[in-house]
């Protein structure tokens, strides 16, 4: 925190410039919330094409009809579980076969699906294309 004498002689003496806390970024943060944002939002893209179109077999859409017929998306339990698996495999498609594999990639895979399933917004259009595969 840095202090600053005020010029005034009616003032308390000193102010504080910087809140505790700072706003000073971490060197590159914007740059890696820029990308996972892109990436959610291919990843919302990829989502929306799975469930777009019935003629279409890609892997996307099939890998969530497989999900979708093996699960109980009526039970919140279900649900949940679909959504993180289909995350999960939204999520280690988008990384590279030696990443994929390797005990880092896995602990990727895992924390992503899971910030992905308890998003609301992801959350609720991955079910929703779920079931409308189901």
């Amino acid at each position: 925190m840095a202090i600053k004498k005020t010029g005034s002689p009616l003032g308390s003496g000193a102010e504080s410039l910087d809140p505790l806390g700072g706003k000073d970024e971490v060197r590159g943060s914007g740059k890696v919330d820029k990308n996972f944002e892109t990436a959610l939002a291919e990843a919302a893209g990829q989502i929306e094409q799975a469930g777009a179109s019935e003629k279409a077999d890609s892997p996307t859409r099939s890998a969530f009809q497989q999900i979708a017929s093996n699960a109980n998306l009526n039970s919140p339990e279900g649900a949940m579980f679909a959504v993180r698996e289909s995350a999960r495999f939204l999520v280690s498609s988008r990384l590279k076969d030696e990443m994929r594999d390797s005990e880092q990639g896995k602990k990727i895979s895992e924390d992503l699906s899971n910030y992905i399933s308890k998003d609301p917004f992801m959350h609720r259009k991955i079910l929703r294309i779920l079931q409308g595969l189901k």
